[in-house]
C-alpha cells in the first residue's frame, strides 16, 4: 500500500500556471509531476558533468587544475621555448654592444692603443741556436769535399754586374762587408716606416722569424744569386710570392725606442752567389 502511494505521488500530476496579472490572464500552463523533475535535474546534471569532462579533457585548462601532472609533449615545448629566449636575449646582447662599439668608434671615443706592437714578445737570449754533433759533422764533411771544387769557390762577378741591383732602403751603412770577422753583409741605419724593396726579380724561398736574425725575409733571384734581408719590423710577402724589382717585401720598425739598449736599429742585407757572400757595395750604390 505504502508503495503504491508513493508511486501515485510521483505521477500526480500538477498543475504550472504562468499568470499576467497586467492583464489578469494566464500566458502559459502546462501539467507536470515530480518524477518529471527528477528526470529532467538528472538528466540536466549529466549534461553540465559531460560539458565540464570535455572542457577539463581537451582545453589546457587541464594543465591549470593538474599541476603535477604536465604532459612530456608540453615540457619539451617549454624547454625548447626557454632555449630559444636564452638564444635570443644572448644575440640581443651581443648586437647591443656591437652598436655601441661601432657608435664609440664614430664619434671618436675609442682611445689609441698604447700597446707597441713588438715583433715577437719573445726572449731569445735563452735559445740555445749552436750547432748539434751532427750539424757539425756535416759541415765539416761538407767542407773538406768542397775545398777543391773550384766551381764553387769562383764567382762570376760579371753575371751580376749587368743585373741593376735596386737599394732595398734609403739609410745609410753603419756597418760594411767584413767576411773574415763573420760579418756577410752590410747594416743599413733604419728609417721609422720605411718599406724594404726587394734588390731585384725573384722568388720568396723563406719568409719567417729567426732567433739570431729576428723577421727575415730571403729572395732567389736569377744567375744565382740570393738576396737576405734580416731584422725586419715585418714581413709582406710569403714562401712562394713572386716579387719585382723594387717591390715592397717588408717594413722597418715605427719609432725607435731609444733607451732599449738591445732594439735593432738596421736592416742587415746580404747578396749571395752560388754558395760564396758578396759586398753589396760592389754591386748596389748606397
Amino acid at each position: 500500500m505504502k508503495t503504491k502511494g508513493f508511486r501515485s505521488r510521483l505521477l500526480r500530476k500538477y498543475r504550472l500556471t504562468i499568470h499576467n496579472e497586467n492583464k489578469l490572464e494566464n500566458v502559459l500552463g502546462f501539467y507536470i509531476s515530480p518524477l518529471w523533475v527528477i528526470l529532467s535535474l538528472f538528466f540536466s546534471f549529466l549534461l553540465v558533468a559531460g560539458v565540464v569532462y570535455l572542457i577539463i579533457a581537451f582545453t589546457p585548462v587541464k594543465n591549470l587544475l593538474m599541476e603535477n601532472n604536465v604532459p612530456v609533449v608540453d615540457k619539451q615545448k617549454l624547454i625548447e621555448i626557454n632555449l630559444r629566449m636564452d638564444s635570443i636575449m644572448n644575440e640581443n646582447t651581443k648586437l647591443t654592444q656591437y652598436t655601441q662599439n661601432i657608435r664609440a668608434i664614430i664619434k671618436g671615443e675609442v682611445a689609441n692603443d698604447s700597446i707597441k706592437n713588438s715583433p715577437l714578445p719573445l726572449n731569445t737570449d735563452s735559445i740555445d741556436v749552436s750547432a748539434s754533433p751532427l750539424e757539425k759533422q756535416f759541415t765539416a764533411a761538407w767542407e773538406e769535399r768542397e775545398q777543391y771544387n773550384i766551381t764553387s769557390q769562383v764567382s762570376n762577378v760579371a753575371e751580376l754586374q749587368g743585373l741593376g741591383l735596386f737599394r732595398p732602403t734609403q739609410g745609410r751603412i753603419v756597418r760594411d762587408f767584413d767576411e773574415e770577422d763573420g760579418h756577410y753583409g752590410v747594416d743599413i741605419e733604419e728609417t721609422p716606416n720605411e718599406n724594404i724593396l726587394a734588390t731585384n726579380d725573384g722568388k720568396v724561398v723563406m719568409s719567417d722569424y729567426t732567433a739570431n736574425g729576428g723577421y727575415t725575409i730571403v729572395l732567389q733571384h736569377r744567375e744565382n744569386m740570393i738576396s737576405v734581408y734580416r731584422n725586419c719590423y715585418r714581413l709582406l710577402k710569403n714562401v712562394g710570392d713572386e716579387v719585382e724589382k723594387g717591390e715592397a717585401i717588408g717594413t722597418l720598425g715605427g719609432d725607435i725606442n731609444e733607451n732599449a739598449e738591445n732594439e735593432k736599429k738596421f736592416l742587415h742585407f746580404e747578396i749571395w752567389h752560388r754558395g760564396k757572400p758578396l759586398d753589396p757595395n760592389t754591386y748596389i750604390a748606397f
